[in-house]
């Protein structure tokens, strides 16, 4: 453009800014031009880069349209469009399967819960396992029915391969069991409820399922079932039809079973025996049964058999006759009941029974026509005969009947019996009997009555209901006998009986009488000799003192044989159950008549078997009885010779050993005919004897009472001149050296009695001063009242530390002063009975009244100063002094060991054994006293009452005292009472918490 433009223009600045635009212009789109090329170059490389990729997407695209498609196609949805290559709305079409998907996945987990609940709670045992035999869901129940210790949910996903090795065990043949389940597994078939045995007699169904998916194996389902109760219900019931059906059997019932539609007959075995049917002539069909009836009877079964088809009939019951093999009748009882029924309600199935009648039948028909026979039986034997209906109207009576009231027939007739014969509370009386004979009751009694003539008259009479052919109650029958005669015996013999009893309480009286009158100075002639051996006597003074009490024994004798006949023939006199031993018990028998013996220069010897037990148990007291009573008439009748005592085991078994005693002299002896006298009471053989050798007569009679009531034997073997030989066998209990009585003397502490102030009540001015002798060592002060009045007196005055009341005294005896004494003047102090009454019950006499001990007189004074200081000392510790000691033990201990202190003469090793001893047998006791109440055994309960009542009462437990005292005195009538139950229950409580208390006791652990 240079070139070509104007020359003035060349220099123009306007025209050289316009070039420069221009060329910078085209510079700028020749470099525009250049860079678009290029880019253009570059966007085209990029476009084929970016195509290339869009075809391999497209691909993809395609390819993945293609297998959703087919993935549709392959999920069996429906019909669905697989050409449509909308990805959109293949993708919607997804999210709509997917939903469906998972609701249908839901609705699969809710239904397997449901089925895992139910599998959970079924009461049957369920495994399913896998193909593999992994475990895929199992339940408790099975986990229970084999023993498996873990939760059920626990072993899902466990190995089940070797669990029938693992469990066979608990079966009754592990074996088969094992064997069997590997052959089910291989079958891979349909198992259902069989029965398997356990070792322990449980009884289980197994059941089992294969799975299959599309005929593929994938596993298979155990079905355990625990049927022990219907198993053994099942064999129960059968046991029991089969006993049913035995029991028909055996009762003699044939058992029938009736098919109506088939018209068939089932007979049991029993009717062979009843028609004397065999194999060839059976009965099959009613037809056949029927045509075999008597001919009077066939409308009874027709009737039957109508109302059974008509089904207005459900069971029956009827008598008839048909023929037996023999042709003749037989009466049967029939008795049936529908068992089941068809759809038109008519019998499928009849069962019952067939009984042969037929000996009752003929019963009946004998006494149908023996019924006239007795009735003139029974007004020949002068018996009343009346009927009555159900309202006691008489409908017949025999002319005895007539004859016995006073009444004719045509005034008996329609009568009221209740108007005609009884007065007061006899109309009360009949109506019961009314009562009873509806009920179906027979009985016998007697009522007073007035005839006719208005006598009293006594009649017996035996009533039964009575009943019509249909066994309807049509009302009573009464055989009525006069017995008047009779009555009045019996009034006379009560009347006799009263005055009996009148005359054995005179007896009594005159016992207890005599006892008191003999017994009061005897206490005071033994109390007086024995303050007269403590002092200085010369040798004639000590032979009259002998001689006195040479007398005195020989009295107490009488008296002693007295009572004790007296308590025998009361059946009052106990024997106890202690330990002994025999030795020491015959040796003191032959001391007692060693100086008597050489007096007669004759021998005395004894000798007992080394091989008897050192310990027996029973009543060493009265055996000692015995022997003496033996022993003495043995010295008594025998002048030369001798006396020869022998004790010999004879034989034992287990704990119980018999024991042969034998006493022989070489006396007078006793002619055969007095022998036979010999145990009578105030038996002697001549009259004369009394006078020379002394004696009530009462001794033997003594002896064999003791001896039977100790279950024993006595038998004498005797002649005129040639002595006599009694032998005597005993059953003993073979003991231990614990079963010995507890001895020791009793050591009183002198201080008990200090300044003590003690009241004597005595009537007899002797007994005062023997007992001011027995207490002159002590330092105490006496006071004296010679009677119960006396006695409250000084007591409303005066305060006493103790009282000695003898119990029968002139104007106010010492029981009727006791009562006084603790119902009025509420006073608790001691009181000792001094009592000459030794028959049996005065001790719980005196004691029930309020005495607080009991000494019987003659008494020494050794027992008097110790029964003092036990009742001093009880109430020392009963009222304790004005400082506030509780006494030598603890507050609130239920024993005391003040008894034990003096018995063992403070030796704590004694104590300590004693309390030993307590501790070991006394609940040992108590325990066998439960076991014999539970056992309804009396005397196990008397026995170890009578075992604990010394241990109880040397540890002072004061509360048990009485308990134990009514346990050893228990009758068997008593043992149902709850008095019982409570007094066992009371002693097992105290005696533990006594036991607990001496084991926790300060005593105790310093003796430790």
């Amino acid at each position: 453009m240079s070139k070509y433009l104007p020359e003035h223009l060349r220099d123009s600045e306007e025209c050289r800014q316009f070039l420069l635009a221009i060329n910078t212009s085209y510079n700028c789109y020749d470099r525009d031009h250049q860079m678009a090329e290029r880019a253009f170059k570059i966007s085209e490389e990029e476009y084929l880069q970016v195509n290339e990729q869009f075809k391999h997407e497209l691909g993809l695209k395609k390819t993945s349209i293609k297998e959703l498609q087919d993935a549709i196609a392959s999920m069996n949805v429906g019909e669905i469009i697989t050409d449509h290559d909308n990805l959109i709305d293949i993708v919607h079409y997804l999210k709509e399967q997917v939903s469906k998907r998972k609701e249908a996945e839901e609705k699969h987990q809710d239904t397997a819960n449901r089925l895992s609940f139910l599998i959970s709670n079924l009461q049957s045992g369920i495994l399913v396992e896998d193909e593999h035999r992994k475990i895929v869901i199992t339940n408790d129940t099975f986990c229970k029915l084999f023993d498996i210790n873990a939760p059920a949910e626990l072993l899902t996903g466990m190995d089940c391969s070797q669990a029938a090795e693992q469990s066979k065990h608990m079966f009754n043949q592990p074996e088969i069991f094992v064997a069997r389940i590997k052959e089910i597994l291989h079958e891979k078939k349909l198992v259902l409820n069989e029965e398997l045995r356990l070792c322990d007699g449980r009884f289980f169904l197994r059941t089992y399922i294969p799975v299959f998916l599309k005929d593929i194996y994938k596993g298979h389902l155990w079905n355990y079932e625990d049927v022990t109760e219907r198993k053994n219900a099942e064999s129960l019931l059968k046991a029991s039809e089969e006993l049913r059906y035995f029991a028909l059997e055996s009762s003699g019932d044939a058992i029938w079973e009736y098919f109506p539609k088939e018209d068939k007959v089932v007979l049991s075995e029993r009717h062979k025996e009843i028609l004397g049917l065999d194999n060839n002539n059976l009965i099959t069909t009613p037809i056949e049964w029927v045509s075999r009836l008597h001919p009077d009877d066939i409308s009874i079964i027709t009737d039957l058999a109508n109302g059974y088809s008509s089904r207005n009939k459900s069971s029956h019951q009827c008598e008839y006759r048909i023929k037996n093999s023999q042709g003749e009748y037989t009466w049967i009882l029939d008795r049936g009941m529908v068992m089941a029924r068809g759809n038109d309600n008519v019998p499928e199935r009849v069962v019952g029974t067939h009984s042969n009648i037929t000996e009752r039948k003929q019963a009946e028909e004998t006494l149908q026509r023996s019924e006239e026979k007795y009735r003139n039986i029974i007004a020949n034997m002068h018996l009343g005969l009346m009927e009555l209906d159900e309202n006691g109207y008489i409908k017949y009576a025999n002319q005895c009947f007539c004859e016995m009231s006073g009444y004719g027939l045509d005034e008996l007739n329609e009568k009221k019996v209740t108007s005609l014969f009884t007065f007061g509370e006899n109309s009360t009386l009949i109506e019961e009997k009314k009562a009873l004979r509806k009920k179906g009751v027979s009985d016998a009694y007697e009522l007073a009555v007035k005839n006719k003539r208005g006598e009293l008259k006594w009649w017996l009479v035996s009533g039964a209901p009575l009943y019509t052919d249909n066994n309807h109650l049509s009302g009573s029958i009464g055989i009525y006998l006069d017995f008047t005669d009779r009555k009045k015996l019996e009034f006379e013999l009560s009347q006799a009986r009263e005055e009996a009893e009148l005359s054995a309480n005179a007896k009594e009286s005159f016992l207890v009488n005599m006892s008191h009158e003999i017994r009061t100075p005897m206490n005071a002639i033994l109390g007086m000799t024995s303050q007269l051996t403590k002092t200085s006597l010369s040798k004639e003074q000590e032979n009259f003192i002998q001689m006195i009490n040479t007398a005195t024994d020989h009295l107490m004798v009488v008296i002693n044989d007295i009572l004790d006949m007296s308590k025998i023939q009361a059946g009052m006199l106990n024997i106890e159950k202690i330990g002994f031993n025999m030795q020491s018990v015959v040796r003191h028998a032959v001391q007692s008549f060693t100086t008597k013996a050489e007096e007669k220069k004759i021998q005395l010897h004894a000798d007992v078997d080394p091989a008897i037990p050192p310990v027996l148990i029973g009543d060493p007291h009265r055996l000692n009885q015995i022997i003496l009573n033996l022993v003495s008439n043995a010295v008594k009748f025998t002048d030369k010779g001798g006396v020869v005592i022998t004790v010999k085991l004879t034989n034992k078994t287990g704990d119980k050993h018999y024991i042969e005693i034998r006493v022989m002299d070489t006396g007078i002896g006793m002619d055969g005919e007095f022998l036979e006298h010999l145990f009578d009471k105030f038996a002697q053989e001549d009259k004369s004897f009394a006078r020379k050798y002394g004696g009530t007569g009462l001794g033997m009679a003594i002896t064999k009472q003791l001896v039977v009531l100790m279950d024993g034997d006595i038998d004498v073997q005797s002649g005129k001149g040639r002595g006599t030989e009694f032998c005597i066998k005993l059953p003993f209990i073979k003991g231990s050296n614990l079963n010995l009585p507890v001895k020791g003397t009793l050591n009183v502490d002198k201080n008990i009695f200090d300044n003590k102030k003690i009241l004597l009540v005595e009537d007899y001015e002797m007994n005062r001063l023997v007992v001011h002798s027995m207490l002159r060592n002590f330092n105490l002060y006496i006071t004296e009242a010679e009677n119960g009045q006396e006695a409250i007196d000084l007591l409303k005055q005066q305060t006493f530390d103790l009282v000695l009341m003898d119990v029968q005294m002139p104007i106010m005896s010492g029981l009727e002063a006791i009562t006084i004494i603790r119902e009025q003047l509420k006073l608790s102090l001691p009181v000792i009975a001094l009592t000459a009454n030794a028959v049996k019950g005065e001790n719980e006499r005196c004691l029930n009244a309020g005495m607080s001990a009991y000494i019987s007189k003659p008494f020494n004074e050794i027992e008097l100063i110790e029964k003092m200081a036990i009742q001093l000392t009880h109430n020392n510790n009963d009222h304790p002094d004005s400082n506030g000691a509780a006494g030598p033990e603890e507050e609130g201990l239920l024993y005391s060991l003040d008894k034990l202190k003096m018995i063992g003469n403070d030796d704590t090793v004694f104590i300590e054994k004693m309390l030993r001893l307590f501790i070991e047998k006394v609940p040992e006791s108590v325990g066998i006293i439960i076991k014999s109440w539970e056992n309804k055994d009396i005397d196990g309960i008397k026995a170890q009452a009578h075992k604990m009542k010394t241990a109880i009462y040397n540890l002072s437990v004061t509360s048990l005292q009485d308990t134990v005292h009514d346990l050893e005195l228990i009758s068997a009538e008593e043992l149902q009472e709850s008095k019982v139950s409570e007094n066992i229950i009371r002693l097992k409580s105290i005696i533990d918490e006594v036991v607990e208390q001496i084991k926790s006791s300060v005593y105790m652990q310093q003796v430790k």
